[in-house]
């Protein structure tokens, strides 16, 4: 406690000190995210092979190995070696717009397109710089991430071993927790504290584990189809979309647009194939497989999603997108759960129930179930 209050004042008198204090702790923080999401497999081998909690954490961290050893020797070369091609691409000079566009005009006989064309190649020479600045940004960005893993092999190695042991030790850490907290409040307010954690650990452990099965999935599968119809650097263009779809509602477009722009400019008729794809891939993962992975556990209305990514984004960047609905799901049900709770001491709960949407869905799906039988 006294340790904690320390670094609260350091952090107030002081605010520089907070990104020491985070590269302080960096191990520590990423050995608690690599737990977080493992202890979902180790409870599934435990339920599933009969096996003691050591050996499902046995198994969970070889299945880690494996996926990090896969990827560090037959992935990350091969993005890699995109990322070097992108960039003598863009760098000797190979973007010339006034061609490409020329090509396209001269190919599709439409209004429209003559239109859009003419309009390009009026401003062809702000439109090249334009574009070979975004490419070359896009490049820069990609290939510092790559670097940027290499460097910290050290930090990720000891947040594999000390992620173990918080495995290991998952019970008395959380006991240890649970004794803190009853300790430091009062009767009510510690039943109210450990339930909203215990709300918070269902939603994020329902959304972040499914979300980031579904997206390597899609990654996956994007990669395979782009590599079949032979879209320019089908690996890394892969990794794109499948790394972007991590972020609901906004990450496919946003993953969508340097796979896109990439293309066109290397092989201009692949960017429209590469369009085809993500769109069909988009549609296989929003009709089938979200919803059987995901599910609807975290399940809200599109505009509180549109509304937690927009202002997690604002906030926090990409991060801030991607935990943005987990925590306004989690604080719409915390403060749904207690207005429930009031209106029952007040004798009201079914106050305007008629016209909640999860209300109506319920009904439809009892006169569903009714008309079936």
């Amino acid at each position: 406690m006294l340790l904690l209050a320390m670094i609260v004042l350091l952090i107030v008198f002081n605010p520089g000190s907070l990104g020491w204090i985070i590269d302080a702790f960096k191990p520590v923080i990423y050995a608690l995210i690599i737990a977080y999401l493992l202890d979902s497999l180790v409870a599934f081998f435990m339920r599933r092979l009969k096996v003691r909690r050591t050996q499902g954490i046995f198994l969970a961290c070889i299945i880690l190995i494996g996926i990090i050893g896969t990827v560090v020797y037959e992935v990350v070369p091969r993005i890699v070696e995109n990322i070097n091609n992108i960039m003598n691409f863009i760098m000797g000079g190979n973007v010339d717009v006034v061609q490409i566009v020329t090509n396209i005009k001269g190919k599709i006989d439409h209004p429209y397109v003559a239109y859009a064309a003419d309009y390009i190649l009026e401003a062809s020479e702000s439109v090249t710089g334009i574009i070979n600045t975004l490419l070359l940004q896009l490049s820069n960005i990609l290939m510092r991430l790559v670097t940027g893993i290499g460097s910290k092999t050290f930090t990720v190695a000891t947040s594999f071993i000390i992620n173990i042991y918080m495995l290991v030790e998952k019970e008395d850490i959380l006991a240890r927790g649970r004794r803190f907290i009853s300790a430091y409040f009062d009767e009510k307010k510690a039943k109210k504290t450990l339930h909203a954690f215990s709300r918070a650990n269902a939603i994020f452990k329902s959304f972040l584990n499914g979300k980031l099965l579904d997206s390597a999935i899609v990654g996956i599968i994007c990669v395979i189809v782009f590599y079949v119809f032979k879209v320019p650097y089908a690996p890394l263009m892969g990794t794109i979309i499948g790394f972007f779809n991590v972020i609901p509602y906004f990450g496919p477009i946003i993953g969508s647009v340097p796979v896109i722009l990439v293309s066109f400019f290397v092989d201009p008729p692949k960017a429209l194939t590469a369009l085809l794809i993500i769109l069909v891939v988009q549609q296989l993962d929003a009709n089938l497989l979200d919803p059987r992975i995901v599910g609807n556990n975290v399940g809200v209305s599109p505009f509180w999603i549109i509304t937690s990514v927009t202002v997690g984004g604002n906030l926090f960047g990409v991060p801030g997108m991607v935990l943005g609905v987990p925590v306004v799901v989690l604080i719409k049900t915390i403060v749904e759960e207690s207005v429930e709770m009031r209106l029952i001491e007040k004798g009201i709960c079914d106050l305007e129930k008629e016209n909640l949407k999860e209300e109506k869905k319920k009904k439809e799906k009892k006169k569903v179930k009714k008309k079936m039988l």
